[in-house]
């Protein structure tokens, strides 16, 4: 095992996990999940951050009926129910 310190200051998780239409607890995909990580990405670029901070997209948080959901570090804040007016808040909060 090699470790060493991650070469950007913060990151996002964003959930895309995709369920069946019929599941009951909906997903964060079918509710913007990666449209939102995909603009959160471009604000990063826009903003020049991209050396700073990383926007991934992950499986799973466990809170889809509040999706879409993210986990933000170094934080660890959960972030939920997501909306497109909320990119600018959560960049900023994650900003070094």
């Amino acid at each position: 095992m090699i470790k060493f310190p991650a070469p950007f200051q913060a990151t996002i998780f964003i959930c895309d996990k995709k369920r069946a239409p019929d599941n009951p607890k909906g997903c964060c995909r079918t509710r913007g999940g990666d449209a939102l990580r995909l603009r959160l990405k471009e604000m990063v670029a826009e903003q020049g951050l991209e050396g700073q901070v990383r926007i991934f997209k992950s499986g799973c948080l466990g809170v889809c009926a509040q999706g879409p959901a993210a986990i933000a570090h170094p934080s660890g804040d959960l972030i939920m129910g997501i909306q497109p007016e909320d990119l600018p808040e959560i960049l900023e909060d994650l900003k070094p």
